[in-house]
C-alpha cells in the first residue's frame, strides 16, 4: 500500500535531512542575495565541477567494488576467525580504519557494522556498543589519512589544488594518534572466546573486480591531476554502460545535489560583503577550532564547503573538519549509519550506546584539538 504524500515527504525529509538543508539554504540566498548579473551561469559557476565529478567517478568505483563481491568476501572470511571477544573487536576496528582510507567512511561502516552485529551475536552487550563506537571512531579517523577517504578531503584537496606530500604532513600525526584511539576503547573488552555468528558464502566477481580496479586507478590519476576529471568522468561512464550499467542506479545521486547546492549557497553569499568579511574574520586565524566546532551542529562536509569559501588556508580546513567528524552524532554523517544500524538491531540498548559514543568522540575530540594546539605552536 502507497504511503499518503504527507507521509512520503516526512520519510523523505528524515532520510535526506542534509540535502534538504542545503537545498533550503541554497533557495533562500538566491532570493535574498541574487548574483549580478541574475542569470543560470552565475549559479552554474559557482560550483565546483571538478569535485562533483571526482565523488561521481569514485562513488561508481566504490559502488562496483561492493556490486563485484569483494566486500562481502571479506566479511564471509572474517566470520571463520578463531579467538576472543577482544581480539576480534581488534581486528574488526583496525580493518575499519585502513579500509575507509579506500573506500570511504560510510562504506566502511556499511560493510562493517552490520557484521559486528552478525560476530557479536550473544556476547554482552557492553562488548558489542564498544566495538561499534570504536569502529565508527577508526572508520572517521582513518578516512582522513587519504585524500580520497571521505567527502571533504575530496572537495579540499581539488579546491585548494594541494600537494600530496603536503597533505600527508599535514594528517599523519593525526593518523598514528587515531589509530591507537581507535583501538583503545578494545581494551575495554573481556578477553574470553567469541562465539560467533556466520555470514553467508560469498564469491567475487573476477571480471566487475578487475574492471572495476582499472577504473580506480583512473581515478587516483585524476586526483593526482594526471589525468583531466572530464576524461576520468567520460571514460567511467562508458565503462559503466558497457559492462555494469545497473551500477548507475546505486549511486547517492544525494551526496552530489547536496554538495551543488552548498556551493550556490556559499557562492550567494560571498557576494554579500558585509557578511563575507564578517564570517572571514571568524574564520581566518582559526580554521580548526571553527571548523571542528561548525562541524559539531552541521557535520564536517557542509562545514569544509561553507568555511572554505572565507579562507584560504586548506590545510587548516582539512585538519579541522576531520578532527570536527569526532564528538556528536550528527559532526560525521557517517556515524548515523552505526547508530542507525546498531538502533535497528534486536535487544539495542540506543540510549547506552549514544552514552558510550558521546564519551568516547567528546573526549577525543578535545585530544586531537589539544594535538592541533601543540603542533600549530
Amino acid at each position: 500500500m502507497q504511503l499518503p504524500l504527507i507521509d512520503r515527504i516526512r520519510s523523505f525529509i528524515q532520510a535526506e535531512a542534509v540535502l534538504v538543508v542545503a537545498a533550503l539554504a541554497a533557495l533562500l540566498s538566491a532570493c535574498l542575495f541574487p548574483p549580478v548579473p541574475q542569470n543560470w551561469s552565475a549559479y552554474a559557476e559557482a560550483i565546483d565541477w571538478r569535485t562533483i565529478g571526482l565523488l561521481f567517478c569514485l562513488m561508481t568505483v566504490v559502488a562496483g567494488f561492493t556490486r563485484a563481491g569483494l566486500l562481502a568476501r571479506v566479511r564471509s572470511l572474517l566470520t571463520r576467525t578463531e579467538g576472543t571477544q577482544r581480539r576480534l573487536s581488534l581486528l574488526l576496528v583496525t580493518l575499519s580504519f585502513f579500509t575507509a582510507m579506500i573506500v570511504t567512511n560510510d562504506v566502511a561502516l556499511i560493510s562493517f557494522a552490520p557484521l559486528t552485529l552478525l560476530l557479536f551475536q550473544g556476547s554482552e552487550p557492553r562488548s558489542t556498543i564498544i566495538t561499534l563506537v570504536a569502529q565508527t571512531v577508526a572508520a572517521n579517523l582513518g578516512s582522513m589519512m587519504t585524500p580520497i577517504g571521505n567527502p571533504q578531503n575530496i572537495y579540499l584537496y581539488s579546491a585548494f589544488e594541494l600537494e600530496l606530500g603536503e597533505f600527508l604532513t599535514a594528517i599523519a600525526p593525526y593518523g598514528i594518534i587515531g589509530l591507537l584511539a581507535s583501538i583503545a576503547p578494545c581494551m575495554l573488552i573481556p578477553n574470553t572466546k567469541a562465539a560467533l555468528g556466520k555470514a553467508a558464502d560469498s564469491k567475487v566477481d573476477t571480471r566487475l573486480a578487475l574492471a572495476y580496479g582499472a577504473l580506480f586507478l583512473l581515478a587516483l590519476a585524476c586526483v593526482g591531476r594526471v589525468v583531466s576529471w572530464e576524461l576520468c568522468v567520460l571514460i567511467t561512464l562508458i565503462g559503466c554502460l558497457i559492462f555494469d550499467r545497473s551500477v548507475l542506479k546505486h549511486l547517492d545521486y544525494s551526496l552530489l545535489i547536496t554538495f551543488a547546492c552548498f556551493f550556490i549557497f556559499v557562492g550567494n553569499i560571498k557576494h554579500v560583503q558585509v557578511i563575507a568579511s564578517t564570517l572571514q574574520s571568524i574564520v581566518v586565524g582559526r580554521e580548526i577550532l571553527v571548523s571542528a566546532l561548525v562541524s559539531q551542529v552541521i557535520s564536517n562536509v557542509p562545514a569544509a564547503i561553507m568555511l572554505s569559501g572565507f579562507s584560504s588556508n586548506g590545510i587548516g580546513l582539512l585538519v579541522g573538519t576531520n578532527i570536527g567528524g569526532l564528538g556528536t552524532p550528527v559532526a560525521s554523517l557517517a556515524s548515523l549509519i552505526t547508530l542507525r544500524v546498531y538502533g535497528r538491531s534486536r535487544d539495542a540498548q540506543t540510549g547506552r550506546y549514544l552514552l558510550c559514543f558521546t564519551a568516547i568522540n567528546l573526549a577525543l575530540l578535545v585530544l586531537f584539538l589539544g594535538l592541533a594546539s601543540l603542533l600549530s605552536l
